[in-house]
C-alpha cells in the first residue's frame, strides 16, 4: 500500500510490503511522488520490479549529517541552542567517522563517559534523543538503510531533582558579594529571579515592552516549553524595576556569557566567606537554583499547584514537584494552625 508524506518541503512516497522491506523515495513535488508510487506498484503487480539496495551511508560523515540536521531541523526548534551545542560536541567527538561508524558501541561509550563526568540522566537522555532524531532524518529523508544506534538502548531513569534552598542567609551573602565586587546589575538580576521564578533565558530576554507596571505583570513570549505566559510581579519586583532608567530596550542589558562569568566570579568570591557547618553551599550553587527557591517560597506562602504552575510555566505536576520544596517551618505552621 502506497502513502505520501510531506516532510520539510519534500514528498516521500512509501510502499509497504508484507514480509519484505518497505520501498521509499523522496521527490520535490507530490505529483512526482504519486507517479513513482503508481508506476512501482504496477511493476510489483506484474513481478517486474527489480530490487535495489538502499545506500548504506558508508561515504557520509557524521559531521555532514549533523550539520545538515542543524540547518534543516534544529534551527526551527525552541531548543535550537541546546541541541546545536550537543551536536557540535558530538561532531568534535566523532570527527572523521562516517554515520555507519557511529554505532551502538560508540553511543554506549558516550553514555558511560557522560555519567563518569557527573552528567545527569536527563542530560544523557537529551544526547540519546538528539542522536536518534538525526538517524531518523537519515532514514526518512536521505533514504539510507542504516540502523539507528539508539535502538535497544534503555533511557536513563530520571534523577530525584535538586532540593537545594537558597535561604535568606545565602541570599544575603550573594547580594553583599555583588556589592563588594561592584556588580549592581547582577544584584538586581538575582533579586528579580528570586521574586519571579523566571528562567535565566526568560530574564535576559525581558524587554520593557513586556512589562506592565500598573497591573504588576510581565509577559513572557519566548519560553522553554514554547507557550507564552504572564508572571505576576511582587511589590519587591516592581521596586527593582523602578530603580532602572529604561535607557536600554532590555530590562537587564547583559549577555548570557557575561551573566555566567559574573555569577561564577561571585560564587568564588563568597565561598571563602562561608563559615557555617557542613558542606559549603556555594560549591555546587547554580543560577537555576534561584528559580527553585522562588517557587519554593511561593509554595511556603500557601499557593496551590495550579497557581504555582501558572507562574512557573510547568505543564505537569511531576515537574513542578521537583522544583518546589516547601520548608519544614511552612509545613509546621499549616498543620499547627489546622
Amino acid at each position: 500500500m502506497a502513502s505520501i508524506q510531506k516532510r520539510n518541503g519534500s514528498y516521500r512516497a512509501r510502499i509497504k510490503r508484507v514480509g519484505q522491506t518497505t520501498l521509499s523515495k523522496t521527490f520535490d513535488s507530490r505529483l512526482e511522488a504519486q507517479r513513482w508510487a503508481k508506476f512501482t506498484q504496477a511493476q510489483l503487480t506484474l513481478s517486474l520490479h527489480e530490487e535495489t539496495k538502499s545506500p548504506s551511508g558508508d561515504g557520509i560523515s557524521f559531521e555532514e549529517a549533523a550539520q545538515s540536521y542543524i540547518k534543516n531541523h534544529s534551527i526551527h526548534k525552541k531548543i535550537v541552542r541546546c541541541e546545536t551545542s550537543r551536536l557540535n560536541i558530538l561532531i568534535k567527538r566523532w570527527t572523521g567517522l562516517t554515520v555507519t561508524q557511529v554505532d551502538k558501541k560508540a553511543v554506549l561509550v558516550l553514555r558511560d563517559e557522560l555519567l563518569k563526568k557527573g552528567r545527569s540522566g536527563e542530560t544523557v537522555n537529551h544526547y540519546f534523543n538528539t542522536i536518534s532524531k538525526l538517524f531518523q532524518m537519515l532514514n526518512d529523508e536521505w533514504d539510507l538503510e542504516i540502523a539507528n544506534p539508539i535502538k535497544g538502548i534503555k533511557r536513563m531513569p530520571p534523577s530525584q531533582g535538586r532540593t537545594k534552598r537558597v535561604n535568606l542567609e545565602l541570599e544575603a551573602l550573594l547580594l553583599s558579594g555583588c556589592e563588594q565586587l561592584s556588580l549592581p546589575l547582577l544584584r538586581s538580576i538575582i533579586e528579580f529571579a528570586i521574586q519571579t521564578g523566571m528562567r535565566r533565558g526568560e530574564l535576559m530576554g525581558l524587554t520593557w515592552a513586556d512589562i506592565d507596571l500598573p497591573n504588576h505583570k510581565a509577559y513572557l513570549h519566548q519560553t522553554k516549553n514554547g507557550e507564552p505566559r504572564q508572571v505576576p510581579l511582587t511589590s519587591q519586583a516592581i521596586g527593582i524595576l523602578e530603580t532602572f532608567t529604561k535607557d536600554e530596550e532590555k530590562v537587564f542589558p547583559m549577555g548570557m556569557d557575561a551573566l555566567r562569568s559574573q555569577f561564577g566570579r561571585l560564587k568564588e568570591h563568597i565561598k571563602g566567606q562561608w563559615n557555617g557547618i557542613g558542606t559549603n553551599p556555594f560549591d555546587d550553587l547554580r543560577f537555576h537554583d534561584l528559580r527553585h527557591e522562588a517557587l519554593s517560597r511561593l509554595s511556603d506562602l500557601g499557593l496551590n499547584v495550579i497557581e504555582l504552575s501558572h507562574i512557573s510555566g510547568h505543564r505537569t505536576l511531576g515537574m513542578l514537584k521537583r522544583y518546589t520544596h516547601p520548608s519544614h517551618e511552612a509545613i509546621l505552621r499549616k498543620i499547627s494552625n489546622g
